[in-house]
């Protein structure tokens, strides 16, 4: 019997140890569990603080170009309780930081601005179209502005292959290259240019006219096809049968009946009527700010997103 007894204590000393073991195993395991969880709370309280975080970063960039398109650069940089953005004008780009507690989040793009030759038409005041064809590449369309560029008269007279003095008529070929007429000009049936006509005052084509703009020797640019510099009641009155290859630029009025343009047109007020067809034959080539006009930099015309990064930190 004392050996049954003996037997039953051992195993009564062994079930013990047994079940101390599982409830040291079990508290292990739990503390693991718990541990898991809460640390699954922070990271989840992170991640969610990172999504607060990059959500104001880009509120600020959408906030900061509407306010630079809508006032002075300098209103391009502010700040308040979760974002901080700053406008670089120079490089133009424009950086905002979104914070959320000790998260930060920081988006930094590169703007873009929009000008009159980017588009086959811009106008200021007035744009009457009626009966007219348009083809151009995509977002190069009809569009407002306000201010047109400036043009440098000095700029066109110093650069001018040929210069004429009051007001002239051509009704032949004319040699190729700027010419910089101070007066009117009146171009009849017959007439042709490869270059530049800067004109002080009104333009009028008669019949079969043609001009086609010339490359800038060592530059993807090209000169404008026409430019009229004055502001007379109507500048460039264009007929049926007129070919223009380049841009046209009027501080004033133009008027196109029938032709057949590439743009961009650039003009205070343009009038297109009467199956005039517009059109830039899928290319980009004339879609450049042209020289002699004041820099781009200096007026507050519309910006855009050309590029963007995306950086984070803690």
């Amino acid at each position: 019997m004392d050996v049954f007894r003996n037997i039953i204590k051992s195993e009564d000393g062994s079930i013990m140890g047994m079940v101390l073991i599982f409830f040291f195993v079990l508290t292990i395991i739990g503390t693991a569990f718990l541990s898991m969880a809460s640390q699954e709370g922070k990271l989840s309280i992170r991640s969610v603080q990172r999504t607060q975080a990059l959500a104001s970063a880009e509120s600020g960039i959408n906030i900061g170009l509407w306010r630079l398109n809508h006032g002075p650069d300098f209103q391009g940089t502010f700040s308040n309780g979760s974002m901080s953005v700053t406008y670089d004008s120079v490089a133009r780009i424009l950086t905002s930081t979104g914070t959320s507690v000790s998260v930060s989040k920081t988006v930094s793009v590169e703007l873009w601005k929009d000008h009159p030759f980017n588009h086959i038409v811009a106008y200021k005041t007035q744009l009457d179209t009626s009966n007219y064809t348009l083809n151009h590449l995509k977002g190069r369309g009809i569009r407002h502005f306000d201010p047109l560029p400036g043009v440098n008269h000095a700029y066109y007279d110093s650069i001018a292959n040929y210069h004429h003095v009051g007001d002239t008529s051509f009704s032949a070929p004319i040699d190729t290259g700027i010419h910089y007429i101070d007066g009117n000009v009146t171009m009849k049936n017959g007439s042709s240019l490869i270059g530049t006509l800067f004109v002080t005052g009104g333009i009028k084509f008669i019949g079969t006219v043609s001009i086609q703009a010339q490359q800038m020797p060592d530059s993807s640019l090209y000169y404008p096809a026409v430019v009229v510099g004055d502001t007379a009641e109507t500048d460039i009155l264009g007929t049926p049968l007129l070919i223009i290859k380049g841009a046209v630029f009027s501080t004033g009025y133009v008027n196109f009946k029938g032709d057949t343009l590439t743009g961009p047109i650039v003009a205070n007020k343009v009038v297109l009527k009467a199956g005039v067809v517009i059109t830039d034959y899928g290319s980009e080539k004339y879609y450049k700010y042209p020289p002699g006009f004041l820099g781009p930099d200096i007026y507050d015309w519309e910006k855009f997103i050309k590029k963007g990064s995306w950086a984070s930190s803690n």
